[in-house]
């Protein structure tokens, strides 16, 4: 009877006590449950480090768009600085434009030397008066010839031919002490020989345009 109750007992023992492959079972599902965790929270830190630096740039966006934004700033009001020297020089040319529109040096010029041979081939050829008939006649044919008005150079180059001949041609009396005297009377002869020749001419040249344009 002794040893049947020892078998039974063994027998509920062994019954009892879990195996050997059951135990390394349950270690195996232990570890991988383990691994499984570490797994998880290793991915879980990897997205949070990722999308740290998204978070950074999110929060420096702003600083950098404002950055952006000032450099435009400074730059728009930049480029309009060079746009002043090119604004002067369009109103230099202008105004050189609208000078020359009113007096023309070269044209001034010009005349001078016209009037002066006008006024010696004129005395050479008249003696008396003829000084004043050659710078009218050279005045009428500029008049009827040029094609824009200049008064003020025809103006300006007779008084000075006139003025400057009245001095060669009487030396004496210029020395004597009547200088202004005499720069006065051939200022005033050289002004109104040219003036009404140069009047007369763009008179008659008026006139004959009227006239081809009326039988056109």
């Amino acid at each position: 009877m002794s040893d049947r109750s020892e078998e039974v007992t063994t027998t509920r023992d062994s019954s009892d006590s879990p195996s050997t492959e059951e135990l390394l079972e349950e270690t195996d599902r232990l570890l991988s449950g383990t691994e499984t965790n570490a797994g998880a929270s290793g991915d879980a830190t990897t997205e949070s480090a990722a999308d740290s630096p998204s978070e950074l740039e999110a929060e420096t966006d702003p600083t950098a768009t404002a950055t952006d934004d000032a450099a435009s700033s400074d730059s728009s009001r930049l480029s309009f600085l060079p746009s002043l020297p090119s604004l002067s020089s369009r109103s230099r040319s202008r105004g050189g434009r609208s000078l020359q529109s009113f007096f023309s040096p070269k044209a001034f010029f010009t005349l001078i030397l016209v009037f002066a041979a006008a006024l010696f081939a004129g005395g050479m050829a008249i003696p008396v008066a003829g000084s004043s008939i050659g710078l009218f006649a050279a005045a009428f044919v500029l008049g009827l010839v040029t094609s824009k008005r200049r008064y003020l150079e025809v103006t300006a180059a007779g008084t000075a031919v006139g003025a400057v001949a009245a001095v060669l041609n009487h030396v004496v009396i210029t020395v004597a002490g009547s200088g202004s005297a005499v720069v006065a009377v051939g200022a005033s002869l050289g002004l109104v020989a040219c003036l009404v020749g140069y009047y007369f001419g763009r008179d008659l040249k008026t006139g004959l345009s009227k006239d081809l344009e009326g039988v056109e």
